[in-house]
């Protein structure tokens, strides 16, 4: 029973590695689960003994991004925080360092953020990735709520407009690294991007 347990898993990340690339490569629509059973050597049955669709399968791979950072901010949501801005800058920093340097979790966030088509009727895989976006909405604006409660929000700042402006500032930032095949310093540019917005934000001392 162990063993059979084993090739369990061991098939689940075959396909899972084998999706990444087939998502990456195709897009989502364009991918199919004969495409990636062909690409992980293994039969559509296998896949459907671990996922019911395609869908599930993204669902899946985006777990694969959750870093370290986020239970971090998962913590400071439930027991509060002494400088909500300061976490998110300081969060937002070291993930652009772990993107950079780790291709399989470039392809995963790539797929997420241009992988599918985003017509008016979203198939399951993309209302998955909006689903994922707000979820990832909803805690910028706790934690900048939690600033603002604090007094340290600037005036010129809303809680919503800080969060969908870091939010948009960081994916577009990532998605046009990934499009232009990684012509710039991202880690670079995105410190100096980071730096900016969250001192913009920040209530002044004085």
């Amino acid at each position: 029973m162990r063993r059979t347990k084993e090739d369990a898993a061991k098939t689940r990340e075959e396909v899972l590695a084998a999706a990444a690339e087939v998502f990456y490569e195709n897009g989502v629509s364009g991918s199919s689960l004969d495409k990636i059973a062909k690409r992980a050597g293994v039969t559509r049955g296998a896949i459907y003994w671990h996922f019911k669709d395609k869908a599930e399968v993204l669902t899946a791979l985006h777990s694969e991004i959750r870093l370290p950072q986020e239970a971090i901010v998962d913590g400071a949501l439930e027991h509060g925080h002494d400088d909500p801005l300061g976490l998110i800058e300081q969060a937002s920093i070291e993930v652009l360092h772990i993107l950079a340097n780790d291709e399989h979790q470039q392809r995963i966030f790539a797929i997420m953020i241009l992988g599918c088509e985003f017509t008016e009727d979203r198939s399951d895989a993309a209302q998955r990735i909006v689903t994922a976006n707000a979820e990832m909405y909803e805690k910028l604006q706790k934690l900048i709520d939690m600033a603002d409660l604090q007094g340290k929000l600037a005036s010129a700042w809303t809680v919503d407009a800080a969060a969908r402006a870091f939010q948009c500032s960081m994916n577009g930032l990532f998605a046009e690294w990934l499009r232009s095949s990684k012509s710039f310093p991202v880690v670079d540019v995105g410190e100096r991007l980071v730096h900016s917005l969250i001192g913009s934000m920040r209530r002044s001392a004085a």
